[in-house]
């Protein structure tokens, strides 16, 4: 038996939690200006759980999956889905932190004009977004990343 890796819907004001879930590669996504109901409805449809702070929303009567995250801070909060998310290294930062698509690898020479050219001659393996088309590599802010994550998970 396969098990489904968790997809999550997160209200608005968990917009952190959600960068730091694609970054695990975890489907996170948050509708701007999306009614509870909508919601709802989005939820049970897509197979997503909830997540969210407000505990009435959390507490509702109506049949979805949820999880009511307590802690205020990013951190703390992923370490609140600590039973449900897992780390596996080789899927960190393969998906768009900013619009939650997959990111596709893309030679260098295609971007040459894209990116600084420090970055260029720094760096071999790049990534697209081919949603809004940012380009991510290997630099400073992943390795600080990767290092916040091994801090907070065990990876």
């Amino acid at each position: 038996m396969v098990l489904r890796k968790p997809k999550f819907l997160l209200d608005e004001n968990l917009n952190r939690l959600a960068k730091w879930l694609r970054l695990l590669d975890y489907d996170a996504a948050v509708y701007k200006s999306i009614s509870f109901h909508n919601a709802i409805r989005v939820a049970n449809r897509e197979r997503r759980i909830f997540l969210t702070r407000d505990r009435n929303l959390a507490g509702s009567n109506l049949i979805f999956s949820r999880r009511l995250i307590m802690s205020v801070d990013h951190r703390d909060q992923l370490k609140e889905l600590n039973d449900i998310v897992t780390v596996k290294e080789e899927y960190l930062f393969s998906r768009c932190i900013l619009c939650n698509k997959r990111l596709f690898n893309i030679p260098k020479k295609k971007i040459k004009e894209l990116i600084p050219e420090f970055v260029y001659e720094s760096f071999d393996e790049f990534k697209l977004c081919r949603k809004c088309g940012r380009i991510f590599w290997k630099g400073s802010h992943y390795k600080a990343m990767k290092e916040e994550l091994k801090n907070l998970l065990t990876i």
